[in-house]
């Protein structure tokens, strides 16, 4: 016998907050929406609703009680209430921060009184929970036999992990599409304000912002600067290198540090495949991540804003999904990005997919080869997988490809064509700055990949109209010299990757000693592709001899609140305590932060 009382209200709650998700459609609908994504959207909020009806029934295999149940459905009415009352007023879902309104709740109060009626919200969630405690009354006397009771739970958890898949149904599922209203029509008021409550609500001194935005609007060359609206907005001149319509190939190499580099003096040669693409293309010797985290390195590249959201990535949080991508001026290009792994890692699914307009994904599951650990398949057949997807496009593409074997736990596959482990002396391994073997034959696993990818690349059709752009998502600690480290935190060893730009056909070999930042990747392609852009963020264009001549690359530490600041500069290098200065690296760090809650479409 299957309890009945936590089944019955699992179905209650979902079929109420369908019918809440129906009346949400229909009160604030903007626009037409295409039918299959609103068909998607109607489909994921079901399984988000299936998953907090679960979450509410639950206890009830535990015992059975009119009180809590009445206080659930009390609490789940008021959330409701609050999330259509913010959509209302402010087109906006309940989140974190408008809870910031309740440090004033008489003044809120009184706002929401002049402006709801409160006394019909009270009698309608009266009678709902009226109406629920009614319809389960019958069922509150008995529990169920153990059988039943492990059946229901089994079914229960099914619904609160969400997914059949390695990560979970998570909010970034819910944007899908670049519409912000599908992706705010699938989520409940009750997932989103958890998922928005996970990170502080940012506060800002706007007056300190303003101050700082001449020094960043200077930097940039912003077309019109205006410090009320803090415009960085600007229409920068091309400086062309390749014309017509050519491929463009974004490959992130994990814990890539430019230390470990042949090219960048390393004697152990751990890395030829990358050393021969870096003698053969576009070597910016002087290129900088802003941080030490992956997620946070990807968003850097594609939006143009070094990630400086306090704790987590801003991948993980609803109220920055909304970003610029100077992706989307390659328009009439297929858009594709690769991963071995889920694309539920840290988020990325939504914040891509959300602002990357027509986005393919390939991922976990997408391949014939077999995931070998968290990270999924292996980086050789990753990209030998990324060469066949390429070699069938007919339209011009942009990929970004994103390695991951790279990191621990280093597994090495025992089917790697062409690979075979080497073991070095403790001794040679840190004199070259590589912690154990592990860590090197993990390293010349992804340089192996690369190789490997190369050498059946330069063999296909689109080859000769590709530009691949190699470079490191951040530095490492690991094998780092401690004599490197000196400057602690912000000590650049662990900041400075490799960037290349390679295309054979198109540019001559040469080494670029500017200052360059991940920020910087997409208004450079944009210039060397002739594709016109608007920039409204932080990178530059690095072949722009105006903006170039002082470029700067900003780091910042990502463990530390406030952090610590860092900023290259020609030869110079700045470190200051956030707050204490009016400078440079001040204004990039304010300046970012306003971004990621501020950054406007344009593209949409």
């Amino acid at each position: 016998m299957i309890p009945s009382l936590p089944i019955a209200l699992f179905l209650i709650d979902v079929v109420a907050l369908s019918l809440l998700r129906l009346a949400f459609f229909l009160a604030f609908r903007p626009h037409a929406i295409p039918p299959h994504d609103l068909v998607h959207a109607f489909y994921l909020g079901l399984k988000f609703d299936a998953r907090l009806s679960a979450i509410l029934s639950f206890p009830l295999l535990f015992f059975s009680s009119t009180i809590y149940v009445a206080i659930v459905e009390a609490l789940l009415a008021l959330l409701y209430a609050a999330d259509f009352a913010s959509y209302g007023y402010i087109h906006q879902r309940l989140n974190a921060e408008l809870l910031e309104f309740l440090r004033n709740p008489l003044i809120s109060l009184h706002m929401a009184w002049e402006s709801y009626h409160l006394v019909w919200f009270a009698i309608a969630i009266a009678v709902f929970i009226a109406g629920v405690v009614l319809l389960l009354r019958k069922r509150m006397a008995g529990g169920g036999r153990r059988v039943g009771r492990l059946v229901t739970a089994v079914l229960l958890l099914a619904c609160i992990y969400g997914k059949l898949s390695r990560y979970p149904l998570r909010w970034s599922d819910a944007f899908f599409s670049t519409d912000s209203f599908v992706g705010e029509l699938a989520l409940n008021p009750a997932q989103y304000l958890f998922e928005t409550m996970r990170e502080e609500p940012q506060r800002f001194d706007v007056a300190r912002v303003r101050r700082l935005y001449p020094l960043i609007a200077n930097y940039l060359g912003v077309d019109r600067p205006d410090p009320r609206t803090l415009t960085l907005a600007r229409t920068p001149p091309l400086f062309p290198q390749v014309h017509g319509n050519p491929n463009v190939v974004l490959i992130q190499l994990e814990s890539f540090a430019a230390f470990k580099s042949s090219v960048f003096g390393n004697r152990m040669n751990a890395c030829p495949s990358f050393d021969d693409i870096a003698r053969h293309g576009i070597l910016f010797t002087n290129a900088y991540s802003p941080s030490e985290k992956t997620a946070r390195a990807l968003f850097a590249v594609v939006f143009g804003i070094p990630d400086v959201s306090p704790w987590q990535a801003s991948a993980h949080n609803p109220l920055t999904v909304d970003q610029t991508t100077i992706v989307n001026a390659f328009s009439g290009y297929d858009k594709l990005y690769l991963l071995g792994g889920s694309a539920n890692w840290s988020n990325i699914r939504g914040m891509l997919e959300h602002n990357i307009a027509g986005l393919r994904i390939f991922e976990e599951g997408s391949y014939a080869a077999k995931p070998v650990d968290v990270w999924g398949i292996d980086d050789d057949d990753l990209l030998l997988a990324a060469n066949d997807v390429f070699r069938s496009e007919t339209r011009p593409f942009f990929a970004i490809v994103q390695t991951s074997g790279n990191h621990r736990p280093y597994t090495i596959p025992n089917d790697v064509a062409g690979f075979k482990v080497l073991h070095e002396s403790d001794a040679v391994l840190h004199a070259n700055g590589f912690e154990d073997d592990a860590e090197y034959n993990g390293f010349r696993l992804l340089d192996h990949a690369i190789g490997s990818f190369f050498d059946r690349a330069r063999r296909e059709k689109y080859f000769a109209n590709t530009i691949f752009v190699l470079y490191g998502d951040h530095g490492t600690r690991t094998g780092a010299p401690q004599s490197a480290l000196s400057l602690g935190d912000l000590a650049l060893l662990v900041y400075h990757v490799p960037l290349v730009i390679y295309a054979p056909s198109f540019i001559q070999p040469r080494r670029i000693d500017t200052a360059a930042s991940h920020v910087d990747i997409m208004p450079t392609l944009a210039s060397l592709c002739d594709r016109p852009y608007r920039n409204q963020t932080l990178g530059v264009d690095l072949f722009d001899p105006a903006r170039a001549a002082g470029s700067a690359a900003f780091v910042f530490t990502t463990f530390r609140e406030p952090p610590t600041l860092g900023l290259v500069q020609g030869s110079r290098y700045t470190i200051v305590k956030s707050g204490e200065t009016d400078t440079l690296p001040e204004a990039f760090y304010e300046l970012s932060r306003w971004l990621l809650y501020h950054n406007g479409t344009v593209y949409h």
